[in-house]
């Protein structure tokens, strides 16, 4: 039987291979990837055999877990960033009706907290927010700056399509907030003396209105979706737990991992690519944003309120009642904590900023890269087979 750390190992293999010539590297990966799959079959069938079955029904409520997290955590956090929203708009509206410097700095912090809101929720795009493809509206970066300035000069865009989802949401107005000017002077000017000044005026407030129509539905649908959310109680495809689990591995594995952490500093490419950084126009922010989806990410699994004030049923208290356990008789569920801790710890332990450190840190950026890899095989591989669910995404991202 293949083991627990030989499995991880085969994953954790995968990313060195950005070393070599991009055709050889495709052709390993296709190989690694095929072997792979039959070795999860195999183990995950093994696994299966050796945790006796599914014999602590009460520990196991599948429909306790959903209650939890849908009152606890979905509906509060979706709430939140609704309030926050609707608080950066009504900034936004104080800022364009008369810009200054003061109305600025408010809009700016409007902005960061509701982007810190944003980072709590992200991992949650299943049900009503893939329905809406939320992600795709409030944070796909970086931003195409070309895009922006087209739609501003123009005036005739429609946000709703494919091709302007790199030119709005939260990295949008990182560069229409931050990203205009080298000071408070310049940036205002924008919307005061410039030639498009009015028209730059609409945009801003337009993407603004776009994000709080996807939240506000998103948040509505899921007063009518928790009844089926939480009776979906099947291991299934179209059960919640796999629809939830898969959401929340492919979050961590695509979304924080390589694209907070993996691409800026290059560990797919070798190559540094610092305008790849979240909160790329305010560097400052970064660090916090990719903290916050991490600490986010931890109380998710482990089933904390959105708020952190009580603990309930989560995907750590289910596992830890399945029991099962790594070759060194940890439990899976302990495992997966202390890995995303020390992550955590290496990522709160980074000197400056992202944008910075991807170029001149990379060597710490990288360590806390590779401690996030660390966890992948945990949650995609162990977890997954554990729960008796599989993975429905393809990982394409070459890593």
């Amino acid at each position: 039987m293949i083991s627990n750390k030989e499995r991880r190992c085969s994953l954790l293999l995968i990313p060195k291979l950005y070393i070599m010539n991009r055709n050889v590297r495709k052709i390993l990966l296709g190989i690694i990837s095929l072997s792979l799959l039959f070795a999860y079959t195999f183990v995950a069938s093994c696994d299966k055999k050796s945790k006796g079955g599914e014999a602590d029904g009460k520990a196991l409520d599948r429909k306790a877990l959903f209650v939890n997290y849908t009152a606890n955590y979905i509906l509060p956090g979706y709430q939140a960033l609704k309030t926050d929203i609707i608080a950066l708009q009504e900034a936004a509206a104080g800022f364009t009706a008369a810009p200054d410097a003061a109305k600025l700095s408010i809009l700016r912090d409007s902005w960061y907290v509701a982007y810190l809101s944003w980072q709590k929720v992200d991992m949650l795009e299943f049900g009503p927010a893939e329905k809406q493809s939320l992600r795709s509206f409030l944070n796909i970066y970086p931003v195409t700056t070309s895009k922006v300035e087209q739609n501003v000069s123009v005036g005739n865009y429609n946000l709703e399509t494919f091709n302007n989802y790199d030119a709005q949401g939260f990295p949008a107005l990182d560069y229409l907030l931050n990203g205009l000017g080298s000071d408070d002077a310049s940036v205002i000017a924008y919307y005061t003396t410039h030639a498009n000044a009015q028209a730059r005026i609409s945009y801003l407030n337009n993407v603004i209105a776009k994000m709080l129509e996807k939240v506000s539905a998103v948040h509505t649908e899921w007063q009518s979706y928790q009844t089926d959310f939480i009776n979906a109680t099947g291991t299934d495809v179209e059960g919640s737990l796999s629809k939830m689990v898969n959401a929340f591995v492919l979050y961590y594995e695509r979304f924080l991992r390589s694209g907070k952490i993996g691409y800026p500093v290059g560990a797919m490419t070798a190559q540094p690519l610092p305008t790849h950084c979240e909160s790329y126009y305010s560097p400052g922010n970064g660090k916090a944003m990719a903290v916050t989806a991490l600490q986010s990410v931890i109380a998710f699994y482990e089933g904390k309120s959105f708020d952190g004030g009580q603990s309930g049923k989560g995907m750590k208290t289910y596992l830890a009642a399945i029991a099962t356990k790594d070759d060194d008789g940890t439990l899976m569920s302990e495992v997966i904590s202390t890995e995303l801790n020390a992550a955590l710890t290496a990522l709160n332990g980074v000197n400056g900023t992202l944008r910075d450190g991807v170029v001149n840190n990379r060597a710490a950026i990288l360590g806390v890269y590779d401690l996030l890899q660390k966890a992948v095989a945990s949650l995609k591989v162990d977890m997954v087979s554990a729960f008796g669910i599989s993975i429905t995404y393809v990982d394409n991202d070459g890593d």
